[in-house]
């Protein structure tokens, strides 16, 4: 079953044998395991921005110069901006720790040759 963390958005397939919580391999938060579950379809774009971050992001990522990027940042009181740039960047430095645990996978795997067995 996909769940997906509601603490940092991290999405995995999960295999436990609980029918209540699952711990979440990235920030150790418990998530449900219920009918009432969230289950991640694959078809659905995967984010660990909610939707306020993922508009922030957007907005900045479209910016074609100071003045634009001057012009998003006004739309945000002090607070609002501060408490969006840090949750972006706590995700972000989830994103590249996971980032250099797969690159760690990758190159172990590469080093002893791995490949798919024959069927």
């Amino acid at each position: 079953m996909e769940l997906e963390c509601k603490s940092c958005g991290y999405e995995w397939d999960y295999q436990g044998e609980s029918d209540y919580y699952a711990t979440c391999p990235n920030c150790h938060y418990k998530v449900k395991v219920n009918a009432e579950a969230e289950v991640v379809s694959p078809e659905v774009e995967i984010s660990r921005f909610d939707e306020e971050e993922n508009r922030f992001v957007k907005e900045l990522a479209s910016c074609e110069g100071e003045e634009d990027l001057k012009e998003v940042c006004k739309k945000y009181d002090q607070e609002e901006f501060n408490s969006i740039k840090k949750r972006i960047k706590e995700k972000a430095n989830k994103i590249r720790e996971d980032l250099r645990r797969y690159e760690r996978v990758e190159d172990t795997l590469e080093s002893v040759n791995w490949e798919y067995p024959d069927l």
